[in-house]
Formats: structure tokens, C-alpha cells, sequence
């Protein structure tokens, strides 16, 4: 994600500035301070936010400033400052009391570029290779210029950075954020997330129980807005983490294999994954002598969107600690699925 510019304060106000300073270093910006009007419209056009003081709203709102995203008018009597809200085309005006609000607009702006393409993997039956679909996604998607974070929302899978062969790199793991509590940025979650073959990765450790904090609703809210693709590796039974995640996707792949009883339990898991998800696609997982993707498709009454070929080799790969990324089959996969969701190269 690019550098952007620093936020700018545009106050004279001693009390205003004080607050204005803490909050931005509570986000981890260091602002620029403009005490008057010249100051002001010297950086007006480049800062990544704008927290203006009451005492300088009137002067800022008559001089006609060009029109810009992500300006907040900070007041102790918000509701007298609406008509130079209005004129700066400010999104907020807050008291100075409603820290919790002026640090989610400070943190959105920050945060830069929207929200990334959040992604479900989810599992009909076990075996099927979600887990290793799921990196082999992230890595094509690396590939094609994409910042990309598998999220391991699965706490009894073998574990995402087994399969990268990334547990050894250095960086945080689901039990460090056990204590996390309020928002976390986008910037500072990629900063401390492990990174292997250029895809950062949030997994678990190999040591204690392994339990998804109470945190994982903020860390994702940081992780759609730190990254271009998320891939989570969902478990099947859905619990309520499971539910969340998948109801933010913008699309659900469910993994069935092509047999009788694939099928079966894929049907009990669809049952829960239409109460929770906006788009669904399949991906079929070829068998020896399996019902083919057609018969799938039918039974489950959703578009297989395109049939795995499993490859053999990819379980001595990843012994090796070489990942799935060199399989052609999970590569051809994967790329399907990224042209559908229209991440292209770039």
C-alpha cells in the first residue's frame, strides 16, 4: 500500500490541538499543524485527513477551498458549526468527546484504499484441499501484483503456515491478539503479520490452544482495508466467526468432491452457508470414478465454477516446505477463480 500524506491540523486552539495530537498518534501518524488560514491551504490539497478547529472553521469556509474527501470539523458545540461544515464539505463535525468516532474516520482515511476482495473457502466434506486451495489463491494472487493475506479462521486445520511453509517467519500469530482490544489499523496489521513468498499470512503457532480471540471482527475490519485479497480458510461447521466472515465475503467458494458422500455433507453445510453468504460458486474436486461436476452441480442446484484435477505431488512439496504454489493444477485453479472475481493482472 503507497505512503500517504501525513493528516493536517488546522488549528490555533491549544485544547483542540492537544486532542487532535493525541488522536492521530493513536493511529500512528505524525500530522502536519496549520495555525492559520495561509498555512492551511498550503497543505489542504495533499494531506490524507483534515481535522479542523472550530476557531479557524468560519475563515477556512469563506476563503472556498477546493472540494476534498475526508475533513472533519472538530467543536465543543458541534450542533453551531453545521452551515461551515456544509461550506468545507467536511464528512463529520464532532465534539471533543466522541474520540472513539473521530479515530475511526482518522483510521478509514489512513487506511487508504477501501476494502480488499474478501474471499471464503469452505469445505464440503474433510479432505477435499480447501486449506491448500487457499494458498495456492493467495499466491497466484501475489503473482499477479495483489497484496494478499491468508486468514486461518480454521483453529483445528493442520494450519495455513504450515502449508506456505512460513512457520518460521517472523511476525505475529492469532494468540497475540488475544488481548486486542478497540480498532486496529489497516497499516499496522500488515506491518506485524508474518510474510513468506510475498503473502502475509495469520495463523496459528505450534504450541497452546488453539482458539480464535474476540478480537477477529476488528483484525478482519483492518485486514479488508490493509490488503487487495483476503483469502480466509473458513471451518465448515460455521461457528459464529465463520458466519461473520462469510457474511462480509464477496464470495463464498464451497470445495465438494465429486462423490455420494462429498456431495451429502456438502449439502448439510450449503443448508447454513445460504442463511449467511451473498454468492456462492463450487469448485469440484475430481475422483477416480466420481459422478463428474455436472452431477454436482445439479445436486446442489449451484454452477460448478471449475473442476480440480488433485495433484499428488503438491503433499511431498509441502513436506519439503515448498508449498502448493508450483502446482499447475492448483495454479490453473486458482486463476480461474481470480478472473472470475475480475483480479487481473496488473
Amino acid at each position: 500500500m503507497p505512503d500517504l500524506a501525513a493528516p493536517l491540523i488546522a488549528t490555533a486552539d491549544e485544547l483542540l490541538l492537544d486532542d487532535a495530537l493525541r488522536w492521530c498518534a493513536a493511529v500512528g501518524a505524525v500530522p502536519e499543524v496549520a495555525p492559520d488560514l495561509t498555512a492551511t491551504r498550503r497543505s489542504w490539497r495533499q494531506a490524507s485527513v483534515v481535522i479542523v478547529g472550530e476557531d479557524l472553521a468560519g475563515d477556512l469556509a469563506r476563503a472556498a477551498l477546493p472540494r476534498r474527501e475526508h475533513v472533519v470539523l472538530l467543536a465543543r458545540e458541534p450542533s453551531r458549526w453545521w452551515p461551515d461544515a456544509v461550506a468545507l464539505g467536511a464528512a463529520a463535525v464532532c465534539g471533543m468527546d466522541e474520540e472513539e468516532r473521530i479515530l475511526e474516520v482518522l483510521a478509514a482515511a489512513l487506511d487508504g484504499r477501501g476494502e480488499a476482495c474478501l474471499v471464503s473457502m469452505i469445505g464440503g466434506s474433510g479432505g477435499v484441499g480447501v486449506s491448500t486451495l487457499s494458498v495456492a489463491l493467495a499466491l497466484v494472487a501475489q503473482r499477479r501484483g495483489l497484496r494478499s493475506l491468508l486468514f486461518d479462521a480454521d483453529p483445528l486445520g493442520g494450519g495455513l503456515e504450515l502449508l506456505m511453509g512460513a512457520e518460521r517467519a517472523e511476525g505475529l500469530r492469532w494468540h497475540d491478539f488475544d488481548a486486542t482490544r478497540g480498532r486496529l489499523s489497516a497499516g499496522s496489521l500488515a506491518d506485524v503479520l508474518p510474510v513468506h513468498h510475498g503473502v502475509s499470512t495469520l495463523s496459528w503457532d505450534r504450541t497452546g490452544t488453539a482458539l480464535l480471540p474476540p478480537a477477529v471482527p476488528s483484525v478482519l475490519t483492518a485486514a479488508v482495508r490493509g490488503f487487495d485479497l483476503v483469502v480466509a480458510d473458513v471451518p465448515r461447521h460455521l461457528d459464529d466467526f465463520g458466519v461473520d466472515i462469510v457474511g462480509r465475503s464477496v464470495l463464498t467458494v464451497l470445495v465438494v468432491a465429486e462423490d455420494v458422500c462429498g456431495v451429502g455433507a456438502a449439502r448439510h453445510v450449503l443448508d447454513r452457508l445460504q442463511q449467511a453468504a451473498s454468492s456462492i460458486v463450487v469448485i469440484s474436486v475430481g475422483r477416480p470414478g466420481g459422478i463428474g461436476p455436472a452431477a454436482v452441480s445439479d445436486a446442489l442446484g449451484l454452477p460448478v465454477l471449475v473442476r480440480h484435477r488433485v495433484d499428488r505431488r503438491i503433499r511431498a512439496a509441502v513436506d519439503r516446505g515448498l508449498g502448493p504454489g508450483r502446482s499447475r493444477p492448483a495454479r490453473r485453479t486458482t486463476s480461474a477463480l481470480l478472473d472470475t472475481l475480475g483480479l487481473e493482472k496488473s
